[in-house]
C-alpha cells in the first residue's frame, strides 16, 4: 500500500499545472520583468491606456541574433496559448518563446515586410549559433502599418506544433513542427527596432525546467 501511495504521489506531482498570466501594464510597474537594460524600457500612456514601450533598440548578438526582449519573471511554460497586442514604430517587432538562454530559443519576427525577405516576417530559431528561418517564407506582413495588431502564438509540445496568427487570421500566418525546445520563457522585444506591447495573456502548462 505504501508503494502504491508513493507512486500515485509521484505521478500527481509530475502533472504540470495550468498557469494563467496577464499583463496590461496598468500598474505601471516593471519589477516583475527581466530587462536587458531598464533604461531602454518604459510604461507609456495614451489617454487612459498604459502599455509597455521599448524605447531604444538593443545590441545585436554575435553570432547574429536578437538580445533585446523583456521576460516576465517566474513564467516558464511548455504548451501555451499566447495573445498580445503589438505596435511597431520602426519596421518590426518580435516575440520570443521556448527561451532557455541567449543562444537557445524561438522567436516570431513580426514585420511590415512579407516573408520573401530573407530574415523578416516569419518563425526563427536560435540553436547555439546565428538565427535562421524555420517558417513564414512568402507570408503576408503581420504588422503592415503602425496600428495595434493582435498576435497569437500556440505551442503544443506533444506534436511539436507552433502556430502564429495575426489579427483575424482563420489559418496560421506561420506554422512549423519542431521540438528542440520543449519548455522555456516568453519575451517581448525587437531585433533592432522599437515599439509597443499591451494586454499580454498567456495560458499554458507550467514547467520547472527554466534556469
Amino acid at each position: 500500500m505504501r508503494r502504491l501511495v508513493f507512486v500515485l504521489l509521484a505521478l500527481s506531482s509530475a502533472v504540470a499545472e495550468t498557469v494563467r498570466y496577464n499583463a496590461d501594464f496598468e500598474d505601471r510597474n516593471l519589477s516583475a520583468w527581466v530587462l536587458p537594460a531598464a533604461v531602454d524600457w518604459e510604461i507609456a500612456s495614451e489617454g487612459q491606456n498604459d502599455f509597455l514601450r521599448l524605447r531604444k533598440a538593443g545590441e545585436i548578438g554575435n553570432p547574429r541574433r536578437p538580445l533585446q526582449y523583456a521576460i516576465p519573471k517566474n513564467l516558464c511554460v511548455s504548451d501555451f496559448d499566447l495573445r498580445v497586442k503589438v505596435r511597431r514604430s520602426g519596421g518590426s517587432m518580435m516575440i520570443t518563446f521556448g527561451y532557455q538562454d541567449t543562444l537557445h530559443f524561438y522567436y516570431a519576427h513580426l514585420s511590415r515586410d512579407n516573408g520573401n525577405h530573407a530574415v523578416h516576417n516569419g518563425l526563427f530559431k536560435v540553436d547555439g549559433g546565428e538565427r535562421f528561418r524555420i517558417a513564414g517564407t512568402g507570408s503576408a506582413p503581420v504588422l503592415p502599418d503602425n496600428d495595434w495588431h493582435e498576435v497569437r502564438i500556440v505551442r503544443q509540445t506533444s506534436t511539436g506544433k507552433i502556430e502564429v496568427f495575426a489579427d483575424n487570421d482563420p489559418q496560421p500566418r506561420f506554422h512549423h513542427v519542431d521540438n528542440s525546445f520543449r519548455f522555456g520563457r516568453i519575451g517581448l522585444g525587437s531585433f533592432n527596432e522599437t515599439g509597443d506591447f499591451d494586454d499580454l495573456r498567456v495560458q499554458g502548462q507550467s514547467s520547472a525546467e527554466c534556469r
